[in-house]
């Protein structure tokens, strides 16, 4: 083959593309010239650089190779050409050929050290073989088009990576903006995710809940019922939705509403599950108060008319004439119709014993001193002013009807107070009939003992003795409000 000396000048022409372009860095002769007309011969693009400054200018552009003499090495600029090639991006590593003179043996350290000065380096020793050069040139084009390629890659999974972030970013600011519980799983039901809200409201650690654990913070007794629901809705891929109590930071255990839906592919299967757990623990206790109140409602109102009727059948039999017996009637229906005024002001606001109890008994009084009530100044929130009332309206129409107050010698004691950070309050008849334990509990005898309880934290005795009906309440004074 014939040498670069051999070879004939030539250029290349405007619009060379720089990325696939050989930079050819032979100041002295012809070198520059005959080197890129045997590289344009084989249809491989350059660009003259005359001096090392021109060189890193190319550099900083991305050129695809550098052909280089070694003399040229020793040229102005070569300290700019060593920052440009220490500043290049990561995935950068311009290659270089360097057409050297001689064998490392005749080569001296100085100029040992300017070649090692370029990372990426081959060295060609003249006098050059045309061929050997275009495969040299050819080889160090190749792995600058892998450079390139790699970094198309890279920006690509940078890009991926900064879309994932972001989307990641927006989730979590989107799950833990609202005030769901908000949950994922696997295809399999796997739990891998919770927003923050979920540890919020239970209080367990991070983590601590993934998996199958989920149903550990579950009421023990919603437990089963919920784990069958969601392995049916695992296996058919149905919409999850049951309502269960959950086990809140503070040890009680509130009512939620789950859901939960999967994301299916083009095909079908499933993908992920998505779920939220809603706090409806004071809707579900609303719902239960409104069903207790209905039910006493309805029962009040027969209980009301019953009173009028005994009231009514008491007052004409024993008045001397029928104006007075008008007289009483109007009086008593009035008298009635004020109680229940008050008691209705009394629901709404904390109220004094004293005052709720004797709203509740005003239209069961006549008079007669049947009553002997005995307690101190006691504050009783709103719902346990009503409950108490309600207790007692049951106690004394069961007690006109039945016991102390169905005839003229009986009598109630009632009495309530605080010991030891309790409680006590008590209902106690004499001077009536006989008592007999009924057979079954009437609705009066549930709402007395499940509503009080309820709502005062506490446990209700009804005890049925012969001399007459006894009712304990006890409770902590933490209930009381």
């Amino acid at each position: 083959m014939t040498g670069l000396a051999a070879l004939a000048d030539t250029t290349t022409g405007p619009g060379t593309d720089i990325l696939s372009a050989v930079a050819v860095v032979a100041p002295r002769g012809r070198d520059d010239a005959v080197a890129r007309q045997l590289l344009a011969k084989d249809g491989i693009a350059t660009v003259s650089a005359p001096t090392l400054t021109t060189l890193s200018d190319l550099i900083a552009q991305h050129v695809g190779a550098v052909l280089i003499t070694e003399e040229a090495l020793n040229s102005a600029g070569a300290q700019e050409l060593a920052h440009v090639l220490t500043s290049q991006a990561a995935w950068s590593d311009v290659p270089f050929i360097v057409l050297a003179n001689g064998t490392s043996r005749d080569r001296s350290e100085r100029a040992t050290q300017k070649i090692d000065t370029l990372s990426n380096a081959v060295l060609l020793s003249r006098p050059l073989h045309a061929e050997e050069l275009i495969r040299a040139v050819r080889s160090a084009l190749a792995a600058r088009v892998r450079q390139h390629e790699a970094r198309k890659q890279l920006e690509e999974l940078q890009w991926r990576e900064r879309q994932l972030f972001e989307s990641e970013a927006k989730f979590q600011a989107i799950a833990n903006s609202v005030d769901q519980m908000i949950w994922s799983t696997l295809p399999d039901g796997y739990h891998d995710y919770y927003n923050n809200r979920w540890y919020e409201f239970t209080g367990v650690p991070q983590g601590s809940t993934d998996g199958e654990s989920w149903n550990g913070v579950f009421h023990p007794d919603d437990q089963a019922r919920a784990w069958d629901l969601w392995s049916h809705s695992l296996t058919t891929g149905e919409i999850y939705e049951i309502e269960y109590r959950l086990r809140h930071h503070s040890g009680d255990y509130r009512w939620v509403l789950g859901r939960a839906q999967p994301v299916l592919d083009r095909s079908g299967t499933i993908l992920r599950w998505y779920g939220s757990c809603t706090d409806i623990h004071e809707i579900k206790v609303a719902q239960e108060q409104r069903q207790l109140m209905l039910g006493e409602m309805n029962h009040r109102v027969k209980n009301t008319l019953a009173m009028v009727n005994v009231m009514v059948s008491q007052t004409l039999r024993l008045a001397d004439n029928l104006p007075d017996a008008q007289s009483a009637l109007q009086s008593r229906i009035a008298m009635m119709a004020q109680a229940h005024d008050r008691l209705i002001a009394a629901s709404w606001a904390e109220a004094q014993m004293p005052a709720v109890v004797d709203a509740a008994l005003a239209p069961h009084r006549t008079g007669e001193s049947r009553f002997i009530i005995d307690g101190p100044e006691v504050e009783v929130g709103s719902k346990q002013a009503l409950a108490v009332t309600m207790a007692l309206h049951e106690l004394s129409t069961n007690a006109a009807k039945y016991g102390a107050l169905s005839n003229n010698a009986g009598k109630v004691l009632i009495r309530w107070g605080v010991a030891d950070d309790t409680f006590t309050f008590t209902w106690e008849e004499t001077g009536g009939p006989p008592v007999d334990a009924p057979t079954r509990r009437g609705f009066g005898s549930r709402m007395i003992e499940q509503a009080l309880a309820s709502y005062f934290h506490g446990n209700v005795e009804l005890s049925f003795k012969p001399k007459g009906l006894c009712f304990t309440l006890n409770a902590p004074m933490s209930g009381l409000l």
